[in-house]
């Protein structure tokens, strides 16, 4: 008996993966009168988006271990198109990104750019002037990404020729920085532009998210910055996870299902639709089309040998994580206010140092953790992101308390293994952090301690990755996630990708999503 007939139950499009992209794609279709079905294999839904009482012991703080800030979300229009407000979603604004050094001085990027030059000017005037200069030109080269990543990623839009137009149209340090963004390292950037160790530290620290700081091509980071002055930074009321509730309650509220606690074991497609089969032994049948928004180095195995063999080597070779540098996080419910007492008395401008997302570490420092990292060595010198998500958002704990993320380059796969140095590397942060809010360990409730190779068992990105695939010039737009298979069609009639592996990328946008329904709803021409 064939898995068709083996089949249970029958969906129009079946969507592996609960993710914020899966559901996105769920509801636009949902919305089209589509029988929809998401499949999810953990409890809850979220991905690297999910937000819940991670620690059992701290049942009403509500701890976010992947993504926590947008800068992508309100440009790409998701929210506005799914009416998403109608179903509780809601953002706040972010208070920008701010550097701490070592004596108490610390430097804010807000979304104000005349505050921020004025910041800047206080560690060097030669670093205002060129951080004004290259935000005008950065804003210029961010709205060809806005207009890009609305587009199908191989027939750009006018809208982005018109962007690309105007911006090598706006003087030579937009020419510069667009070219060396894609050929250049951001370290080499970074140290030919600034002089103060603020500036340099604070485009280090926001630089080394999106990628390593010493790959070609990683100058691409010299434009985060100026992010916070365009489309701005939000978060979700009840962390990234509001979002993935307002989806669910969109998908839902249009016919839509969702399955958790479902492992999707093999794809087979036949005709214009295929069937699911789960770990389980149960079979579903989609009858239109099957989505796999699932990390794509997944998708070869699911499907087994329907992939023509060039592709399927070239998806499963996708880089993620690939110089070995990954994420650490310690995500922990705290029983008070974390306060920064060294430096908080030291802004005169009313700025609470609570709110932005903070940042600790050299540009030295942070190249060298990254260098260390990808050596397989935890750093010696830990270097953080602190977000303290309550500050903006007192719904993610109780009154008067914190839920926090820190976040530091480490290893994918240390020297070792993680078993031995887990402790350590988490002692490391903690000591580090601490310099700066000495009473984080005795407010600590309990933690949720990710590693990357924790976070690829918890999500299924190949080497925790957590853009799917590496921020890369040769992964941009059809490169991604490889030659070949780029777009949201795959070479197997009726299976599509629509995750963050496909255009734009990693960030909460939504767009990948959105781009992989419309590709479906013109394939079948509903």
């Amino acid at each position: 008996m064939t898995s068709v007939e083996n089949a249970t139950e029958q969906h129009d499009i079946v969507i592996v993966g609960g993710g914020h992209n899966g559901l996105v794609t769920a509801c636009y279709l949902a919305r089209a009168g589509l029988r929809v079905l998401v499949l999810e294999q953990r409890s809850w839904l979220g991905g690297m988006a999910a937000s819940r009482p991670f620690v059992d012991a701290a049942p009403e703080h509500i701890l976010s271990p992947g993504a926590w800030e947008n800068v992508y979300f309100r440009a790409g229009g998701v929210g506005r198109e799914l009416q998403l407000d109608r179903y509780g979603h809601r953002d706040l604004d972010a208070a920008g990104w701010a550097w701490l050094g070592d004596s108490g001085e610390s430097l804010a990027l807000q979304a104000d750019l005349g505050k921020t030059v004025a910041d800047i000017r206080r560690f060097s005037a030669k670093d205002a002037q060129t951080y004004a200069e290259l935000t005008d030109a950065g804003i210029k080269i961010l709205k060809i990404q806005d207009q890009y990543g609305l587009s199908n990623p191989s027939r750009p839009s006018r809208a982005t020729i018109r962007a690309v137009l105007r911006a090598l149209a706006g003087g030579r340090r937009v020419r510069s920085l667009l070219a060396s963004s894609l050929t250049t390292t951001a370290a080499d950037g970074i140290d030919g532009l600034f002089e103060s160790e603020a500036v340099r530290g604070i485009f280090a620290g926001t630089g080394s998210i999106l990628a390593p700081l010493t790959v070609d091509g990683s100058a691409i980071a010299l434009l985060a910055p100026s992010m916070i002055h365009h489309q701005g930074a939000v978060r979700p009321v009840g962390g990234m996870g509001g979002l993935v509730a307002a989806l669910q309650r969109c998908l839902l509220a249009h016919g839509g299902q969702v399955r958790l606690d479902s492992e999707v074991a093999a794809i087979r497609m036949g005709g214009r639709g295929g069937v699911v089969e789960l770990a389980d032994g149960s079979v579903i049948r989609a009858g239109r089309a099957v989505i796999a928004a699932c990390p794509a180095q997944r998708v070869p195995d699911l499907v087994g040998d329907a992939l023509p063999i060039d592709i399927a080597s070239r998806i499963r070779q996708a880089p993620a994580n690939a110089t070995g540098l990954g994420t650490f996080t310690v995500n922990a419910a705290l029983s008070g206010r974390l306060e920064l007492p060294g430096h908080q008395p030291h802004r005169t401008d009313g700025l609470d140092l609570r709110r932005p997302a903070l940042y600790a570490g050299t540009l030295e420092e942070v190249v060298a953790a990254g260098e260390q990292s990808a050596r397989g060595e935890v750093p010696d010198r830990a270097v953080f992101c602190l977000g303290i998500l309550s500050a903006i958002d007192q719904s993610q704990a109780p009154a008067g308390q914190d839920v926090v993320q820190l976040y530091g380059p480490a290893p994918v796969d240390p020297v070792g293994g993680w078993d031995k140095w887990r402790g350590e590397a988490e002692r490391r942060l903690v000591d580090k952090v601490e310099q700066f809010a000495p009473e984080f360990s005795a407010m600590t409730i309990g933690t949720f301690v990710e590693t990357a190779q924790d976070l690829a068992v918890r999500t299924g990105a190949e080497n925790g990755c957590i853009y799917h695939i590496d921020n890369a010039p040769t992964r941009l737009g059809p490169m991604r996630p490889a030659a070949g298979a780029g777009g949201y069609r795959t070479a197997i009639d009726g299976l599509y990708l629509g995750s963050a592996s496909t255009h734009p990328g990693g960030g909460v946008s939504g767009l990948p999503g959105k781009h992989c329904a419309a590709a479906v709803l013109k394939d079948i021409k509903h």
